[in-house]
């Protein structure tokens, strides 16, 4: 899966991409236009837009743990 396609993901989801956006300080505009297809995504940016993901992620594990926790 690649960047866009986690971005996508997020978003159907329920997961602001204005929220993935402000942890990488981008403009919400920027992500849209690559999901459209406008603009091309930039190695750096693609790295740090992965990053944030990752961080996401792991605070949802921590906090939320997985199915099999019987603590939910």
């Amino acid at each position: 899966m690649n960047v866009i396609d986690k971005l996508l993901f997020c978003k159907e989801h329920g997961i602001s991409l204005t929220y993935i956006a402000n942890q990488v300080s981008l403009a919400p505009a920027t992500i849209t236009k690559w999901i459209r297809g406008e603009k091309g995504i930039t190695a750096k940016n693609e790295k740090n837009i992965e990053l944030a993901l990752q961080k996401l992620a792991k605070e949802i594990w921590e906090n939320v743990g997985d199915y099999n926790d019987r603590n939910l």
